[in-house]
């Protein structure tokens, strides 16, 4: 595909074309028929057993881990130096250059593309995190998709808290991977496994929040309604390229990436298989789950946490999407809106995007799709937030209910 030869050429990094032209140069074209990305910063090696006795074993598989961790750490984490002694050890050397290794694992046809971005000189700026990590493994996929030593046109990305069931790689197998109807992304339904420990408890709250979210943005009709988390999303490699793959990013890359594939083809929520994923506190991004779950824990009565968007702001957000296209011809004060989604609109830049979508459109087609563009996972969100922090404010789990 032309637009992925040009994003390898000019936008992936660089590990991607040591990985394809020394590390994989002698492989059997098709010699694997998935590949799977994982970032690991400060994991332990039970991830990769899991795999190793398990999909591993029952695929084909590259599996790409990038042992990585901010430039703000003066040394190697402890954790990050034992995780690739231990992975070495448990593997044998394929090939080896410089700061990347490709080697086999027993009892197998998969293999392990270890990459260092721990080591000093090595290690990631702090800005870019996880996005940057999560890149490198996508970028070295898209290239070996591309030069036909993996035979599947998927990237599989996850997380080292997350179990992967037997059927994972399978269930896309019968999606369609040819043609204009190609979709961009899949994601996985997920779980998080809770005990009736604070950590369980606050996690399990949370993941009601994170469902009740994207409940409400289908209830409003928007096109953004999937969720967005890192440990269950697959990619098209096709999409990947056309979107210049994961932003670099030290959280939401996830969302971002996303929120671009979703203005290029459909996102596919799949109904199974479930991914079930550990309940841990965590620091390693700056937000999401983790840093969410260290907040829940600072509450008294978790009942009280407020913490679930007030189901008023997914009323005004369906009255916004279905009036939308009159914006062409009619003022935004002159909509049917409330007062609240007026001032909320006014506050994201609407007047301005409405305006610049006058400007280029000539049909009432191209001017719905132009908004549309505009108004995208992130201006929802914006949308939403504003909603809430000016006129719907949070709902703790009893007045949630009772508002239902």
């Amino acid at each position: 595909m032309k637009s992925t030869r040009k994003y390898l050429a000019s936008y992936a990094e660089p590990e991607t074309h040591i990985a394809r032209e020394q590390l994989c140069s002698a492989e059997d074209s098709g010699r694997w028929r998935y590949c799977l990305v994982i970032p690991a910063y400060k994991e332990s090696e039970a991830f990769y057993q899991r795999l190793a006795t398990a999909l591993l074993k029952q695929h084909a598989v590259l599996l790409v881990i990038v042992i990585n961790q901010p430039d703000s750490l003066d040394r190697p984490h402890p954790g990050n130096s034992h995780l690739w002694q231990s992975l070495i050890a448990e593997t044998r050397e394929r090939q080896v250059h410089d700061t990347l290794q490709l080697r086999d694992i027993p009892a197998t046809n998969s293999a392990l593309l270890l990459v260092d971005r721990f080591s000093p000189e090595q290690q990631i700026p702090e800005k870019q995190g996880v996005g940057l990590a999560r890149k490198i493994g996508a970028d070295i996929a898209l290239a070996l998709i591309d030069s036909g030593y993996i035979q599947r046109p998927w990237i599989y990305t996850s997380d080292a808290d997350a179990h992967l069931p037997a059927d994972y790689f399978s269930a896309l197998d019968a999606i369609n991977t040819q043609g204009k109807h190609l979709s961009a992304a899949a994601i996985y339904p997920f779980k998080h496994h809770c005990d009736d420990t604070p950590v369980g408890r606050a996690t399990r709250l949370y993941e009601q929040r994170m469902h009740q979210y994207v409940d409400g943005l289908r209830s409003a009709g928007s096109p953004y309604a999937f969720q967005t988390i890192g440990s269950a999303i697959a990619v098209s490699a096709q999409h990947y390229a056309q979107v210049r793959g994961f932003p670099k990013r030290s959280g939401g890359e996830d969302f971002y990436l996303l929120n671009k594939l979703a203005k290029t083809g459909a996102i596919k929520a799949l109904q199974a298989p479930e991914i079930i994923i550990d309940a841990r506190q965590s620091d390693r991004v700056p937000f999401g789950t983790g840093p969410a779950i260290s907040q829940l824990l600072l509450e008294l009565n978790l009942q009280q946490a407020k913490i679930f968007y007030h189901p008023q702001i997914f009323v005004e957000l369906k009255a916004w999407l279905e009036t939308m296209a009159l914006s062409q011809t009619s003022p935004l004060d002159e909509l049917p809106l409330s007062a609240s989604s007026l001032n909320a609109l006014q506050a994201i830049g609407a007047v301005q995007a409405i305006a610049a979508a006058r400007k280029i459109s000539h049909s009432t087609q191209s001017y719905k799709k132009h908004l549309n563009t505009w108004f995208d996972a992130f201006k929802t969100l914006k949308f939403v937030h504003q909603l809430r922090e000016h006129s719907h404010p949070s709902r703790n789990m009893v007045t949630l209910k009772e508002d239902e």
